[in-house]
């Protein structure tokens, strides 16, 4: 689970469960609040702030808590470049090439004193 699920999930879910429990008995003021629950969470969902609130959660919590957490992050790239490495065919060594000529020197050009003057207006 990513920090952007996570910090949704912590946001949505209790404030659901507190809106049912509150409007329960008002099916469409409680359906009026879950919209704008979904409008809320989208809206800090595009700025950005659920990453960041999934980021504080997940560091709050203890390790093993949240699916997706340090250990099995930090495993899967292991496991992945080892199955690269198996999977890649050595080249063979390849034949000693010649030594490049030296390029060839670049025209150098003088560097302007001043800028060329303007032409002059012509009037007709």
């Amino acid at each position: 689970m990513n920090d952007t699920t996570l910090g949704i999930v912590s946001i949505a879910v209790p404030l659901f469960v507190i809106g049912f429990f509150a409007l329960r008995r008002l099916p469409w003021i409680f359906a009026f609040f879950v919209a704008l629950l979904a409008v809320g969470v989208g809206y800090l969902h595009t700025t950005g702030a659920t990453r960041d609130i999934g980021h504080t959660v997940r560091a709050s919590l203890p390790a093993g808590l949240v699916p997706g957490h340090k250990a099995a992050e930090e495993a899967a790239p292991a496991a992945e470049g080892a199955a690269m490495k198996a999977e890649t065919p050595t080249p063979p060594p390849a034949a000693e090439a010649p030594p490049a000529a030296p390029a060839a020197p670049a025209a150098e050009t003088p560097p302007a004193s001043s800028p060329a003057p303007a032409p002059a207006p012509t009037n007709p």
